[in-house]
């Protein structure tokens, strides 16, 4: 992997885009990371550079993207360790009983 200025990017092109076909260009841009993704020949439908299935079912695309929306508005909730619990089902197992557990492994 190599991290390069935009700069260095803008004097050297080619020389850059030759070399995201063998390794990772990552171009810094102010306070961002830019990555040259080599796609070969064509470009797939799919966004993910690894090609994962998921991406290619629209709802889950859908799905990302009210999510990111909401994210914007500032309409989350902090995930805390008894928030998780509770989704989870999870409940606290009494320390005494912890130990008979362990002993037992």
């Amino acid at each position: 992997m190599k991290v390069i200025s935009s700069k260095e990017f803008r004097d050297s092109q080619k020389k850059y885009l030759d070399m995201a076909s063998t390794e990772r260009i990552i171009i810094k841009r102010k306070n961002e990371f830019l990555e040259i993704v080599h796609r070969g020949n064509s470009i797939p439908d799919n966004p993910s550079p690894a090609n994962d299935p998921y991406f290619n079912n629209p709802q889950n695309i859908e799905r990302i993207e009210k999510a990111l929306k909401q994210a914007k508005e500032g309409k989350v909730s902090e995930l805390t360790r008894e928030n998780q619990k509770e989704l989870l089902g999870l409940q606290a197992i009494p320390f005494p009983l912890l130990r008979k557990l362990k002993r037992t492994f």
